[in-house]
């Protein structure tokens, strides 16, 4: 068995990697977190990981590393523990070789094989749960909302940055231009009440991050924000809609369950520690 990582995956390589996916979910009945283009992103933030048994593809990962402590992961492979051992040895080299501290494998508590192992691990601890939630177009119930979303500034940013880290006043880098594109904001009398971001790719929206304003909470803002958000994106394009939510956080899950959203996946986070050379 042979790793690599690589940035960008060859046309041939994606379908071989999209047919492996549809197997094990099938074979599993699960799914991955994985976004309908995983596999035709490329930048400075994400890795593809391939393993390969003389010519044929066994196991697949998907890294990413937007936080600068974390590394997110999603593998598929088949069960071998061979090379799911291989697997994990060169996501740990390269967590260590980009600086990371923590890498966090996520996966549906379906997959048996692969809970089953990291269950076993006592250097594997199941950090949370996630509810991915899929708007469901008819039973959206549309509210009287005056907020509507803009384009965050650049002007904004240092705010926004400081509103989405809990640290108002405080002194943080502003946002990226990548993420200052992704991200709407939300005004009452010219003041920033509420922020977001929207990650879009070619089938779905995802809405992520979703804050209101220290000054302006307790008042059913977000609820309102949010709603108009719906509205706009309903408006815009007909995407699938989505947003997820700590498995723990009964009252932000009946909120959209009771907007119209629906759950549809569940996923385990498991946190493994390193130490940084």
């Amino acid at each position: 068995m042979k790793a690599s990582i690589t940035r960008q995956l060859q046309p041939d390589t994606k379908q071989t990697i999209r047919e492996l996916k549809e197997q094990i979910e099938q074979q599993r009945h699960c799914q991955f977190k994985l976004a309908p283009d995983f596999a035709e992103q490329t930048n400075d933030q994400i890795r593809h990981v391939l393993c390969f048994k003389e010519e044929t593809l066994i196991a697949y990962a998907f890294l990413s590393f937007y936080d600068e402590s974390e590394l997110e992961v999603t593998m598929i492979v088949h069960e071998n523990l061979a090379c799911l051992q291989q697997l994990l040895d060169e996501i740990m080299r390269f967590a260590q070789t980009i600086g990371r501290t923590t890498i966090l494998y996520i996966t549906d508590p379906r997959d048996l094989f692969l809970k089953n192992y990291f269950e076993s691990k006592k250097e594997l601890n199941k950090q949370f749960t996630e509810y991915r939630l899929i708007l469901q177009p008819n039973k959206f119930k549309q509210l009287d909302s005056p907020y509507r979303p803009q384009k965050a500034t650049l002007k904004e940013s240092s705010l926004i940055a400081q509103l989405q880290l809990g640290e108002i006043g405080a002194t943080v880098p502003p946002l990226s231009s990548e993420d200052l594109e992704k991200t709407v904001v939300f005004h009452k009398e010219n003041q920033l009440i509420a922020c977001a971001r929207i990650e879009e790719d070619l089938s779905s929206y995802g809405i992520y991050g979703l804050v209101v304003a220290p000054a302006f909470r307790g008042q059913g803002l977000g609820k309102l924000c949010l709603n108009r958000l719906i509205q706009e994106l309903l408006i815009k394009e007909e995407k699938e809609i989505y947003l997820e939510v700590d498995a723990t956080n009964q009252i932000a899950y009946d909120l959209y369950v009771n907007m119209g959203f629906e759950k549809k996946s569940t996923f385990d986070y498991y946190v493994c520690q390193l130490t940084k050379y």
